[in-house]
């Protein structure tokens, strides 16, 4: 039976909000971090890492995406703001935030956790919060540099993306960067 790197997640598709990151990782490359930017189309919310599974447990992981689907509406939400984990201090990613639409995500994280859990996957250790990774942080070059673009964009307002379906997730790991595909999807 073979596995698969997993997670459930929202994908952006809005052109106007990937064009609109694209300029911002352009100033964060800018700041001359050593920075692996995300890719246009790998662009997306992570609502659950799943890890490597089999493909045997498909099934269940739709079910667990249908109950977490049933809890909400269509929603629109809202990419503002901008930060870093885990901290000023010692930074390994950069994201964008959600303003709008953090209660229907964090509805659905919650159902996906409970009902992934009983399934016997492995329950998250940190609390979930609603953020688009937009830069991966390779070393600590030019952290000053980062930090202080971070915090010039750290109001910046993207609009805007209507939430209609969540995806389950095969990562590919490749030397020049992952490849993500659409396993099933879901619609809310």
């Amino acid at each position: 039976m073979s596995k698969f790197r997993a997670f459930i997640a929202i994908d952006l598709k809005d052109e106007d909000i990937v064009r609109k990151i694209r300029t911002i990782q352009e100033r964060l490359k800018a700041s001359g971090a050593d920075l692996k930017l995300v890719e246009p189309e790998n662009l997306h919310l992570t609502l659950k890492f799943l890890g490597n599974v089999e493909e045997s447990r498909v099934p269940e992981i739709v079910e667990a995406m249908e109950k977490a689907a049933d809890v909400v509406q269509p929603f629109e939400m809202r990419l503002k703001g901008m930060g870093v984990f885990p901290n000023p201090r010692y930074v390994r990613v950069v994201w964008v935030g959600v303003e709008e639409g953090t209660e229907e995500t964090k509805a659905m994280a919650s159902v996906l956790e409970d009902e992934l859990v009983k399934r016997g996957f492995r329950r998250e250790t940190k609390p979930f919060t609603p953020h688009v990774t937009v830069a991966r942080v390779r070393s600590g070059r030019n952290k000053a540099e980062l930090i202080s673009t971070v915090r010039e964009l750290m109001n910046v307002d993207l609009g805007t993306v209507e939430v209609d379906r969540i995806r389950l997730k095969k990562s590919d790991l490749r030397p020049e960067g992952p490849v993500y595909t659409t396993v099933e999807e879901v619609e809310l």
